[in-house]
């Protein structure tokens, strides 16, 4: 039973059902996806008893093992803005331990999702393969393409994250220091007109790159100011046909 997809007052009366029902409500958090899940922690009427608790843990017991790297985030991010309590975190230890993630690389999402919910634990659960997903996401060079700009930005958001939650795993991948070079680069390039996303994925990185490195701050402050005064670059307007009456001119005139 998907409640999650159903109009907001058939919805409460199905939570109001289920929440009386207690074989019903069990099954419900047995076999929940993350949408269930969602519901079930926002909804706390459907966790009366531990017997409750306990359906909802087997459920992302044997529901982790079938997510993709997106809709295990989606799950890590429900269990990090629930209220940390005993019950909450003991599903936030299945949930880590299920989705097997220590040793691997993941995407940057991925580990942020995880770090919001490792936090809570001491000693902190084993973490991904970071050092991997950074390599696969450092650059040798500015970027030259679309696709080299967002691995830049991920990077810099890995940069940003490692910060916040590993400083000393940050300061053992030699960043800043290590790539000064390639970041001052960054910072004074003059990139070529670029679609409005790719604009404002380069201004975000260069904001996110004044915050981390504090030698070349004030440059990449600047230059991001100077790209969101810029604005996007203007539309190509389509040429007028040979021998054509430029009706469109006449018209402006008016």
């Amino acid at each position: 039973m998907r409640v999650d997809w159903v109009h907001p007052s058939w919805r409460d009366l199905v939570i109001d059902e289920l929440a009386e029902d207690a074989e019903e409500r069990r099954r419900f958090l047995r076999h929940c996806g993350v949408d269930g899940v969602t519901v079930a922690l926002g909804e706390r009427r459907l966790l009366r008893t531990d017997a409750d608790w306990d359906a909802l843990g087997d459920g992302i017991h044997h529901l982790c093992p079938e997510l993709d790297e997106a809709e295990a985030v989606r799950l890590l991010d429900v269990l990090a803005d629930a209220c940390p309590d005993d019950e909450v975190k003991a599903l936030a230890e299945i949930a880590l331990r299920r989705l097997r993630w220590a040793g691997k690389a993941v995407g940057v999402d991925a580990l942020g999702a995880w770090a919001a919910v490792a936090r809570w634990f001491d000693p902190r659960p084993e973490p991904p393969a970071v050092g991997l997903t950074w390599l696969e996401l450092e650059p040798h060079h500015v970027p030259r393409t679309p696709q080299e700009l967002e691995r830049m930005a991920d990077w810099l958001r890995l940069a940003e994250l490692l910060r916040e939650r590993l400083p000393e795993l940050l300061d053992g991948l030699g960043f800043p220091e290590r790539y000064e070079e390639i970041l001052r680069a960054f910072a004074e390039s003059e990139p070529p007109a670029e679609p409005p996303v790719e604009r404002e994925l380069r201004i975000e990185s260069l904001e996110r790159l004044a915050e981390l490195d504090p030698e070349i701050s004030e440059r990449a402050f600047n230059r991001s100011i100077e790209l969101a005064f810029e604005g996007p670059p203007p539309a190509p307007q389509p040429p007028e046909p040979a021998g054509g009456f430029p009706v469109e001119r006449v018209l402006e005139d008016l």
